[in-house]
């Protein structure tokens, strides 16, 4: 009797172990190297959404092994990455730096594997070669512009300069924001290229002073943004200009490099901030983090939400195939994410929202500026740029 019931119990487990399939998300990026200073966030914030599906069964029936492997922000490194994953039958691949993405975007399209980017560059997403590229937010060319139509509602014929990291991701929107600019009648007066590197940034401050600037819109991430806003204090200029920056410029991250060098920066992103705890997403976010023992500067930084969002779209498209995870099926549920369908996990500030035609997840962002306290407030509600719309109207 007791060796039947071993017996039934043993093909019960081997049962169970037989239906429990293996799903692999891969991401890439940089955990060392150039924007270390935001990719080590967003890895961690992939790992622990993961760790959290597995542990809540977000998909029934499916183990999810999430794999983080540092490319540090090397491109050869990214795509040496993705063939792997796609060699391993991945069901969906997680970018991060923007070059990177551009140079595999071929191979994603050959492949037809669902890619959820980490840059938000809109060149990603660009036809003939961009069907399987997915941007989890509003793109950063949609951030400056939104920035530029700010100065131009403000001081229309001021003075502005861009400085920008010294890659694609820093270069990528200039064009656009350079054709916003001009239908808007503001001044774009000089363009600078800075790296993480930049320890004493005396001469580019006075060379903007120079010009007359007063607004400078950063493309970069926070660590070299936080060196600027340190120098202009330490050079009593820190209200000569308005500093404001795309998505990766911004957040607690800028807030613990830069501290009170930062008060009354502008930033654009499409996240709700870790300081924004009545917010059911955020309220999950601070209890992962907890839960696996994450530093609170980790928690606070905005990059590891994003990087929360980015697994959360994954998992929620494989829960969608209910049980098939192959990437036809996740590509499918991806492009269903529309209308009645959408995904609204709570990390940003609207539903994500994806079809075959439209790769952009949730459109509208926000304006915010740091204030006094340490803490962004928000200077805008969720919206979209109404100029970016005229530049890009597909």
């Amino acid at each position: 009797m007791r060796k039947s019931q071993a017996l039934t119990a043993a093909l019960v487990l081997s049962t169970f172990a037989a239906a429990q399939k293996t799903a692999l998300i891969g991401w890439s990026g940089a955990i060392t190297g150039p924007t270390s200073d935001a990719g080590a966030s967003y890895a961690a914030g992939i790992e622990d959404y993961c760790k959290y599906a597995n542990a809540q069964k977000l998909v029934p029936g499916v183990t999810l092994k999430c794999e983080v492997d540092d490319d540090k922000y090397l491109n050869d490194v990214t795509q040496k990455n993705f063939r792997a994953f796609v060699a391993q039958k991945a069901s969906v691949f997680l970018g991060y730096s923007t070059g990177g993405t551009l140079q595999i975007k071929d191979e994603v399209q050959k492949a037809k594997l669902p890619t959820i980017a980490g840059s938000y560059h809109i060149g990603n997403i660009d036809r003939p070669s961009g069907d399987y590229v997915f941007l989890p937010i509003s793109s950063y060319s949609e951030q400056l512009v939104s920035l530029v139509e700010y100065v131009a509602k403000r001081e229309r014929t001021a003075k502005v300069a861009l400085v920008l990291n010294p890659s694609p991701f820093g270069r990528a929107p200039v064009p656009d924001v350079k054709e916003a600019a001009k239908r808007l009648g503001v001044n774009i007066v000089s363009v600078e290229e800075v790296g993480g590197n930049n320890t004493d940034n005396t001469a580019l401050l006075k060379k903007l002073q120079g010009l007359g600037v007063k607004y400078v819109i950063h493309q970069n991430t926070a660590g070299p943004v936080a060196n600027i806003l340190k120098d202009a204090q330490k050079l009593g200029i820190t209200g000569d200009m308005v500093h404001m920056g795309a998505h990766y410029t911004g957040g607690g991250d800028l807030v613990t490099l830069a501290g009170d060098a930062a008060t009354n920066f502008i930033w654009a992103t499409s996240f709700y901030l870790y300081d924004e705890a009545d917010r059911p997403g955020i309220q999950l976010m601070r209890q992962i983090g907890r839960d696996m023992k994450r530093s609170t500067d980790t928690v606070k930084s905005v990059n590891y939400t994003a990087g929360m969002l980015a697994a959360s779209i994954a998992v929620e498209a494989m829960k969608r195939g209910k049980g098939d995870t192959s990437p036809a099926a996740v590509y499918k549920a991806l492009t269903s994410m529309v209308g009645s369908k959408t995904f609204d996990p709570g990390f940003s500030v609207g539903p994500v929202s994806f079809s075959v035609k439209d790769h952009i997840g949730t459109e509208n962002l926000r304006l915010l500026m740091l204030t006094p306290t340490g803490k962004f407030m928000a200077l805008t509600a969720p919206q979209r740029s109404q100029m970016f719309k005229l530049i890009r109207p597909n």
